[in-house]
């Protein structure tokens, strides 16, 4: 009889718990993940600016921090969908701050968090397609080899006056820059020994993000600064990114290769009135919108036994120029990297000549309007980023890191510009949980 009951009692639990699935929706063909990083940075920063007469050191605590979700399908004929939202309070150029009038370039978000992606992306045999806030075709561009914090590319630029020292980068053109874009990467052609791939994107409008509509009706969107209904404004409209990377494995030796162009036109509002990247703090008089741009770059690295070897160069073109702004702009990048256990160091150095339309005027409100006044007005001649940085994994996600960077600036001198330099270091020491 008790083996009867046990039997019967084993039936009916089969019978409900299968009625009981059958009751539950199926699951999700949606799966999502999270992760991210908080990084705690100790930095101590002096600068000399002989144009001012004037030295300054400054010391100080910063938390970076990121949050991404990732959402993530596949469909039945195998093509994978899904998308990412990353949120974080890191340095950018914002449409905000031209609004309020309060304009500080890459000046950091403090506790403030923003958006830095928000795409939808298919993949399958024909490639990946991505649409909304990302970094572009860019990202196929590689250059000079970093760790930890970044040395030349990295966290040194949080510590310094983005008025004094200009933000020159291995990247060329700012690689934080995540626009409202449409993106296409090609399959990676090739086989186990050699790949190719190329990538293009298309924005409409440089530095326009997330729900923003750039719009040219002035008479309903005054571009008065300080008015927080103005509608903001970009430089640069229609930019295009086109870029390739090659990897190849010719053993013991691997080789990535890469080359980009960017292009972009100039938007209908004036460069006094655009005050995203070409405005300076004292403003360019009269000088009209920025000019059209073509930049273009090759980098590479080659990895072996443990060692990375890779450098970059870039030409800007009249990027971040208006008109009268005719000198060349280039930016090299060279350095090594060692891994090995659990440590990493790496040894870097970036040098450049170009605009950078946000600073001081080289300490004088210079009458700008002229050709050879705006050819000169804040020109670097001579800029120089040398890096060292050192990484220890204590364990899986968690590391200590120590940069450390030496630059040198020199503005160029013309008649009636007062000579300047801007000679510092940054020192860093970070603490970092990826997740």
């Amino acid at each position: 009889m008790r083996k009867v009951l046990l039997a019967t009692t084993a039936l009916v639990g089969v019978a409900f718990s299968g009625a009981a699935y059958a009751a539950m929706p199926p699951a999700s063909p949606i799966s999502l993940n999270v992760g991210g990083y908080v990084d705690f940075v100790a930095g101590q920063d002096h600068e000399s600016d002989t144009a001012a007469g004037s030295k300054q050191e400054s010391h100080d605590f910063e938390t970076e921090f990121k949050l991404s979700f990732d959402a993530l399908g596949k469909a039945s004929n195998g093509i994978e969908y899904g998308a990412n939202v990353s949120l974080w309070n890191g340095p950018e150029v914002t449409n905000e701050s031209v609004k309020t009038g309060n304009y500080q370039p890459f000046a950091g978000s403090g506790n403030q968090i923003t958006v830095d992606s928000a795409y939808v992306w298919l993949s399958g045999a024909f490639g990946k397609a991505l649409f909304g806030d990302e970094h572009g075709a860019s990202d196929l561009f590689v250059y000079a080899p970093t760790v930890g914090e970044g040395q030349i590319d990295g966290r040194y630029m949080d510590f310094v006056d983005p008025t004094k020292l200009a933000r020159f980068q291995p990247s060329g053109i700012d690689n934080t820059e995540h626009s409202t874009k449409i993106t296409y990467y090609t399959p990676k052609v090739g086989n186990d020994m050699h790949r190719v791939q190329l990538g293009v994107s298309y924005t409409p409008n440089m530095y326009d993000y997330g729900q923003n509509v750039t719009k040219y009706d002035t008479a309903s969107y005054p571009q008065t600064l300080g008015n927080v209904n103005a509608q903001s404004y970009s430089p640069y409209q229609d930019v295009v990114k086109g870029a390739v990377e090659y990897w190849g494995n010719f053993h013991p030796v691997n080789v990535v290769a890469s080359a980009q162009v960017i292009t972009g036109s100039p938007s209908h509002a004036e460069a006094n009135e655009t005050a995203i990247m070409l405005n300076s703090p004292f403003g360019f008089s009269g000088a009209g919108t920025a000019k059209e741009f073509t930049a273009w770059g090759l980098g590479t690295q080659a990895m072996w036994n443990g060692f990375t070897f890779g450098g970059s160069y870039m030409d800007l073109g009249s990027y971040d120029e208006v008109p009268g702004q005719n000198h060349n702009q280039t930016v090299w990048s060279l350095g090594a990297k060692y891994e090995f256990d659990k440590v990493s160091v790496a040894a870097n150095w970036l040098t450049g000549e170009g605009y950078d339309n946000e600073l001081l005027n080289q300490g004088s409100n210079l009458a700008t309007t002229s050709p050879a006044g705006v050819n000169g007005a804040n020109f670097v001649s001579s800029f120089n980023a040398y890096g060292v940085g050192a990484a220890y994994t204590w364990f899986p996600g968690l590391t200590s890191n120590i940069d450390g960077v030496l630059f040198q600036q020199s503005l160029k001198e013309e008649p009636g510009i007062p000579h300047n330099e801007n000679d510092g270091y940054v020192f860093l020491v970070s603490q970092r949980l990826t997740f």
